[in-house]
């Protein structure tokens, strides 16, 4: 009997796990190859001229949207245009949030090993890039703030780490952006992301 239920409890588990490869071949197919390969052309573009050259046929999608202006923004990090083109596509739900959390992920079936490294390497920048952004930006703050508990519910992701530098250049500024937080959220992030007194992050990166 044991024997029985031991093999019915390894065929559900091999059933789950062949309806989520499938689930998961589906979800990767949504995204066209023409659109993998042009956005891994972006993120690998190393110089303004390359970049400009790649967007024209890149379509209109949030993912292509984000890879350029995060590249933008490393090719000028000066500029405050491109900070503030960077800032503005800090994800406002879930499905964006997504995309940048897969975005090192094989997307589609001719995807390079190249491509998904550069697109995975444009991914693990962006906490940092968002916080040089809105030092360059900090009418952002509120936006980049916000963002923080959503962000940092990816176990390996050092946004909170990033946000020190930002708390402790804007205080002030950065202070009021959580004090703004609707209630439950300002109350999650001051217990479980950030302590904005001591500029000391509470959510911490998993190693690898």
């Amino acid at each position: 009997m044991l024997k029985i239920r031991l093999a019915t409890s390894f065929l559900l588990t091999l059933l789950f796990v062949a309806l989520f490869q499938v689930s998961s071949a589906q979800d990767t197919s949504n995204v066209p190859c023409s659109e993998v390969h042009t956005i891994a052309r972006i993120s690998s573009a190393n110089a303004l001229q390359a970049l400009a050259k790649a967007k024209p046929n890149a379509g209109g999608s949030y993912r292509v949207q984000i890879v350029f202006a995060a590249r933008s923004f490393e090719l000028q990090p000066a500029d405050k245009s491109a900070a503030v083109l960077l800032l503005n596509l800090i994800p406002q739900d879930d499905a964006q949030h997504t995309i940048l959390m897969t975005l090192g992920d094989s997307l589609c079936d001719k995807e390079s090993v190249a491509e998904m490294k550069s697109l995975s390497q444009i991914g693990e920048r962006l906490s940092r890039d968002l916080a040089k952004a809105v030092l360059r930006a900090p009418d952002k703050l509120p936006r980049y703030v916000s963002y923080a508990s959503t962000s940092v519910q990816d176990p390996h992701s050092d946004y909170a780490v990033q946000m020190q530098t930002v708390c402790g250049a804007r205080h002030s500024g950065f202070v009021k952006a959580v004090d703004d937080l609707p209630a439950d959220q300002r109350d999650w992030f001051l217990k479980h992301v950030f302590n904005p007194e001591g500029c000391h992050a509470l959510a911490l990166p998993e190693a690898e």
